[in-house]
């Protein structure tokens, strides 16, 4: 048991909570993330409407970076994916506060 409860572990299983608890936001409440996406320069660059965006490219990605992350899979790469995934909202929200708040998560 005590080899389970590492340091590693425990930010690998908070991180993973994050990202399902986004891609079930995406999935079932998703008016948050398309007014975002809709007030954001990114509508311009989408080849699909952000309501189908948001579900299918938010809440896809989160929940498979969630369960990669609670199942150590391919940590680096998942690592490295969730960081340039969270610069890319940081981009999107370009809010001060907000920006702060996903900030502590990449580091």
């Amino acid at each position: 048991m005590k080899r389970y409860l590492t340091y590693n572990f425990l930010i690998r299983f908070g991180l993973g909570i994050i990202f399902i608890a986004n891609s079930l936001m995406a999935f079932f409440a998703p008016t948050e993330f398309i007014e975002l996406i809709k007030n954001s320069f990114v509508v311009n660059f989408l080849p699909i409407r952000p309501e189908i965006f948001v579900p299918i490219v938010i809440g896809l990605n989160d929940s498979i970076v969630g369960l990669f992350l609670f199942s150590g899979f391919a940590i680096r790469s998942v690592a490295i994916w969730a960081m340039v995934w969270l610069i890319g909202v940081i981009l999107v929200i370009g809010s001060p506060l907000e920006v702060l708040e996903h900030s502590g998560l990449l580091l």
